[in-house]
Order: structure tokens, then sequence, then C-alpha cells
């Protein structure tokens, strides 16, 4: 499946491939308004985002599920190991589209990550919304 994520950048930075994020969406259009609206609230230069073709074996699934239970209107992917993520659009700033990377989704934990999800869904929940991006 595809997945998406946006990383804010100011001109001449570069993206951290030890440390790619762990959070990401199903939806490339949640992933833009996301970084827009952050990124109005940062000042960043501007943002790209990237995408990547994941497995099941690539998924936190109790903390995908548990973001889907809490955040449904994100779409989120709770991802770890390593990556390898395009760039799929870029704005605001000179970037190369189409540049790939490999790295790491890095070990950063949200306050409200889980260890065990214990709600009501359950992967097919999931697999099913996946299947309408």
């Amino acid at each position: 499946m595809k997945i998406y994520r946006s990383i804010l950048l100011n001109e001449g930075e570069e993206i951290n491939t030890t440390n790619l994020g762990c959070s990401w969406t199903l939806c490339e259009i949640f992933a833009e308004d996301h970084a827009k609206d952050i990124n109005n609230h940062l000042g960043k230069d501007g943002f790209v985002i990237l995408q990547a073709e994941i497995t099941d074996d690539d998924i936190d699934w109790s903390n995908t599920l548990f973001a889907m239970e809490n955040r449904e209107n994100e779409f989120e992917v709770v991802i770890y190991g390593d990556i390898k993520a395009t760039v799929r659009m870029v704005d605001g700033i000179d970037f190369d589209e189409d540049q790939e990377f490999e790295g790491s989704t890095g070990n950063d934990e949200f306050e409200d990550y889980c260890e065990n999800y214990e709600g009501d869904l359950v992967k097919e929940d999931f697999l099913t919304l996946s299947s309408e991006f």
C-alpha cells in the first residue's frame, strides 16, 4: 500500500534519513494539508511530501489501530524499520522531485502511543480502509 508523509524544510535543508518518521498517512491530500497547516505555524520555507510503498509487515498494528480509532480523519499509519521513499511533491523550496531516500523511521514515540491496543478495531478494518485510497 502507498503511504505519505510531509516533512517541513527550510531552503537548503536536507531530509534526515536516520529519522524519516514513523507516523505516515494513507491520504496524500491529508499529508499536503497537514504540511500547510503546520508550516503556517512554524514558518519553514516549504515542505516535501514523501511517498513509500509498504507491506503489512512494516506496520505497527497496535498504534495504527489506536490512531485509527482516535484520529480517524488523519488516516494514520504507524510504521517502523527501514523504508524507501520517493519525493512526491515539493512546495516553497528548491528540492528535486522524484528523488529517492532510504533510511529509518526512527524511534520517536508520541505521548499517546500504546504498547498493546485493546480497542474494537482489527487489522481487517484498517486494510478495508486502505483499499479506499
